[in-house]
């Protein structure tokens, strides 16, 4: 197998088949920037809601939103054997 450039490799094919390639690439692309966009949205949403519902001292209503108690100790995650 030889270590071609991407450019190589599609100069070797036809044109009509580089372009269709090409263009289901750049959606492909431009799906994926979406996706992070709507995921960063929906984070901050939930971050919003849980910080709001904090304050006013109510449950959060983020479905996906885990609460730690600032009383529990955190597990020691930097030695192989937890808290031991």
């Amino acid at each position: 197998m030889t270590a071609g450039s991407v450019q190589a490799d599609l100069r070797r094919l036809p044109w009509w088949v580089t372009v269709p390639l090409v263009l289901i690439a750049l959606v492909v692309l431009a799906l994926r920037a979406v996706g992070l966009v709507v995921a960063v949205v929906v984070t901050t949403a939930e971050r919003l809601d849980v910080a709001a519902a904090v304050a006013a001292g109510i449950a959060p209503l983020g479905a996906s939103t885990w609460l730690l108690s600032a009383a529990v100790p955190a597990p020691d995650w930097t030695r192989p054997g937890g808290d031991r």
